[in-house]
């Protein structure tokens, strides 16, 4: 099996903030159930984080930016880290994903490139 990074784009930058406690249990109960149904198949090589919306962006000539101007549907939010046996199965498995809940989202799905040298 290959590994897929799954990579959220978008969402609200205030939706922490501003949902019920009640609303951010089921939220996590969602997101639970999800990682636990890929574990039990052994595709889960690990569940990420949520990330926060700002941040510095560095150019190659290493002139930083305020990454909080950029357009929320372009920051990258969060991740998780998949097995599937092809760019397919991962898409796939992305679908089923709990972040198409929140408004405004994507998913990009990357397969992580393997450097084993033994």
């Amino acid at each position: 099996m290959n590994e897929f990074m799954l990579i959220y784009k978008g969402g609200d930058p205030d939706w922490m903030a501003n949902t019920t406690e009640q609303d951010m249990a089921k939220s996590m109960e969602k997101w639970g159930l999800w990682m636990t149904q890929l574990e039990a198949t052994q595709q889960l090589v690990s569940g990420g984080s949520p990330l926060d919306y700002s941040g510095k962006r560095l150019s190659n000539d290493k002139v930083e930016t305020d990454i909080a101007a950029a357009e929320f549907k372009e920051l990258v939010s969060g991740y998780s880290i998949i097995r599937a046996n092809n760019i397919n199965d991962a898409t796939t498995l992305a679908k089923s994903c709990p972040i198409f809940d929140y408004p405004g989202v994507e998913v990009e799905i990357r397969q992580i490139m393997c450097t084993d040298n033994s």
